[in-house]
């Protein structure tokens, strides 16, 4: 496992590229905090900076991690690795996670934003429940992007798809709206998403309230675990149908 993730660093450092997502998207910060200082509702600030984190996660994963196979399929790697499928399936799981998990430090930038550019206090209250709630996000977020690199595979369109994999999930992980603020069908969707529940233990760690907390908890845990099991399995299919000659491996 360390030789994969030593793997995937290499491939980032020699394609700094592939980073621009961590360095582009919090800037969106600035221009969120600009609007709340304007308006005058500081309150808004730590809802602001999680919408800005999970952001950079959520297109982390869609725009690179998810792209792992096809950067595979142009370095004339994939070919061989599909010779030994369960030792590929461990490298990529890996590599999705490790790219995934590249996000994690900017919570501490978008916080570091709102603090020393804006003047917003941005407490994290419950710091624990915020690493584990942050971790249970990387999670899930990779196994969406494992999903993704399956469905890249598997259907000729796969790139059209990835490409709406953006607004429509920030707005079913209550990033933009709260998951209380959609109409009811959409709620429920909402409710199974694991973003949403990630998401409120997030804004419930730095504000201190633990109201529902446990009832996040399980779900978060539950629909992560679910949703890279998910990814895990359809990867593994994909995989074998490009073994098979079945699938093309790029449309």
């Amino acid at each position: 496992m360390a030789a994969f993730v030593h793997l995937q660093w290499l491939l980032l450092t020699r394609s700094p590229r592939l980073l621009a997502t961590l360095f582009i998207v919090p800037l969106f910060a600035v221009v969120f905090f600009t609007t709340v200082r304007s308006y005058g509702a500081p309150e808004l600030a730590t809802t602001v900076a999680l919408t800005a984190f999970s952001m950079s996660m959520w297109s982390q994963a869609m725009f690179v991690a998810a792209e792992v196979v096809d950067n595979d399929r142009w370095d004339g790697t994939l070919e061989p690795s599909l010779l030994t499928p369960d030792a590929y399936v461990r490298s990529l799981v890996t590599r999705v996670c490790t790219i995934t998990a590249l996000s994690v430090p900017v919570l501490v930038e978008v916080i570091a934003i709102g603090r020393i550019g804006f003047g917003f206090p941005l407490p994290v209250h419950e710091p624990l429940t915020a690493l584990a709630a942050t971790l249970l996000l990387v999670v899930g977020t990779a196994g969406s992007a494992l999903l993704v690199c399956a469905l890249m595979i598997l259907v000729p369109l796969g790139r059209l798809l990835q490409n709406a994999l953006t607004y429509p999930f920030y707005i079913l992980g209550g990033l933009i709206l709260p998951v209380t603020a959609l109409p009811a069908p959409f709620e429920w969707i909402a409710r199974l998403f694991f973003l949403s529940h990630g998401a409120q233990l997030l804004r419930d760690a730095m504000s201190g309230s633990g109201h529902g907390r446990w009832s996040h908890f399980s779900a978060l845990i539950v629909l992560s675990a679910l949703q890279l099991t998910v990814g895990v399995f359809l990867l593994r299919r994909a995989l074998s149908r490009a073994r098979r000659g079945e699938a093309r491996l790029y449309a």
